[in-house]
């Protein structure tokens, strides 16, 4: 006869043995429930943080003094424009995104419908883009701009006015309003996270400066 292969027994654990492992058990739930907390904070946290790569710090943004110089050209007229040529006139300079942003020709736009208010508080208004001058010329044309554009595609003024990276992208300018005086001097700037704002709400925002 072959021999029975022996049976073997499964072994219990006794009982306090069993009554620790649960206490264990429960010790460690909380501690699960408290880590997977926490690692969702840090996430959420982690998405509500801004975007440091697409915007300078505020330090870099310019809002009062005297205004940085520019010697520019503009593509509409193919005259030049400088601060010198400007002084002992009010302007506002628009900084935009240029010609991948449609709302920013329609920004322009609207300003071109308040011509009369603009002129009558002196403000003469000077468009500034980082586009290439032949793509901005074009962009003019199939908008109808009459206003001074200069296209600034070094970014050298855009950088000395603070404006690069202020919106969506880090290499362009964003949505920016920097109003500088008659004396060449900077009395007050808006940095915009939307590409299009308000005229009203936008000529009520400029203080007004003989």
């Amino acid at each position: 006869m072959s021999k029975s292969t022996p049976i073997r027994k499964s072994r219990t654990l006794p009982a306090s043995s069993s009554s620790r492992l649960q206490q264990l058990r429960e010790r460690r739930r909380p501690l699960l429930v408290i880590g997977s907390s926490l690692t969702a904070a840090a996430i959420i946290l982690i998405l509500a943080l801004p975007d440091t790569k697409t915007s300078l710090p505020t330090s870099a943004r310019i809002s009062s003094g005297p205004a940085p110089t520019f010697s520019e050209r503009d593509v509409v007229s193919g005259r030049p424009i400088t601060s010198a040529g400007l002084r002992g006139r009010n302007v506002l300079l628009f900084f935009s995104e240029g010609v991948m942003c449609q709302a920013c020709f329609e920004q322009i736009q609207s300003l071109e419908l308040r011509a009369a208010e603009l002129k009558s508080r002196g403000l003469k208004l000077v468009n500034i883009t980082t586009d290439p001058p032949d793509v901005l010329r074009q962009a003019v044309q199939r908008y109808g701009i009459n206003t001074p554009m200069i296209s600034d595609q070094a970014g050298v003024m855009s950088k000395a006015y603070g404006a690069i990276g202020q919106g969506m992208h880090p290499n362009t300018d964003g949505h920016t309003f920097v109003f500088v005086d008659r004396g060449g001097r900077i009395r007050w700037r808006r940095d915009y996270a939307t590409m299009f704002v308000p005229p009203d709400q936008l000529l009520a925002t400029i203080p007004n400066v003989n």
